[in-house]
């Protein structure tokens, strides 16, 4: 890719100043995963990018991919899919930034990315203005599907599903006994592992794979409690104690 010209598809995941015309904006494509530009003039009033892209658009995208370092030179930008139910929408916003987070993070470069693309266009095009009645359910499926796709899913092979409780080793991932056990009750495991899906899920058993996940998060991939945290309380306030972990 060194010293090519790229044409593409890219999510725009974060946008920063860079000069006070110009931006550094990082996009998630399908076929190189997360790369950066410098969109140099971007505020200028003549400027051909503006309205071309903002955070959450789906873009084409032609940039020349320099020999050295990270930061590449953009040459066009044209806007896909504006995903106007993100506009004025805290709720939904909030959902869709912790998702972008996520990718931006932990996304591998190269062919892999396709999946972790399309994973990202189906959380944004999900985002709902209802989502904090089911805030506790779809961050479940969210984070499930996330964890898949980086491959650190929570095994639950061999678990007793009818017993009260599942013992699970955070440390070791699965189901079992080992240096850090929790007693995960066993109408959420079951939760955590159908991916968020079921009909109507007690508030428990929600609030208690919220936490078990939070805690997964935290010990594999040291994902910061504060931004997930925050994420809740935008989410569903009244909620949000209750997921604290």
């Amino acid at each position: 890719m060194a010293g090519e010209t790229v044409k593409t598809k890219g999510i725009v995941l974060d946008i920063r100043p860079w000069s006070r015309t110009s931006h550094v904006v990082t996009w998630l494509t399908p076929d190189h995963g997360p790369v950066t530009t410098l969109v140099k003039g971007a505020v200028r009033p003549k400027s051909a990018f503006l309205g071309q892209y903002d955070l959450f658009y789906t873009c084409e995208l032609i940039y020349y991919a320099r020999s050295r370092g990270d930061l590449h030179a953009i040459r066009e930008a044209s806007a896909l899919d504006l995903r106007d139910h993100l506009r004025g929408d805290f709720r939904a916003t909030a959902f869709a930034s912790y998702a972008a987070y996520l990718v931006r993070e932990h996304c591998p470069h190269g062919a892999e990315a396709e999946a972790w693309f399309a994973f990202l266009e189906r959380q944004l095009d999900a985002a709902k203005s209802d989502r904090a009645a089911l805030a506790g359910v779809e961050l479940i499926a969210l984070e499930t599907e996330f964890l898949a796709l980086a491959g650190l899913s929570p095994d639950f092979a061999g678990a007793d599903f009818a017993a009260p409780c599942i013992s699970f080793a955070i440390d070791l991932g699965h189901a079992g006994t080992g240096a850090k056990t929790v007693q995960l009750p066993s109408d959420a495991a079951r939760l955590v592992a159908a991916h968020g899906k079921g009909q109507s899920p007690a508030p428990d058993a929600v609030s208690a794979a919220i936490r078990f996940l939070g805690l997964f998060l935290r010990y594999h991939l040291d994902l910061p409690p504060d931004i997930r945290r925050s994420t809740l309380q935008l989410l569903d306030p009244s909620s949000a104690v209750r997921f604290v972990v």
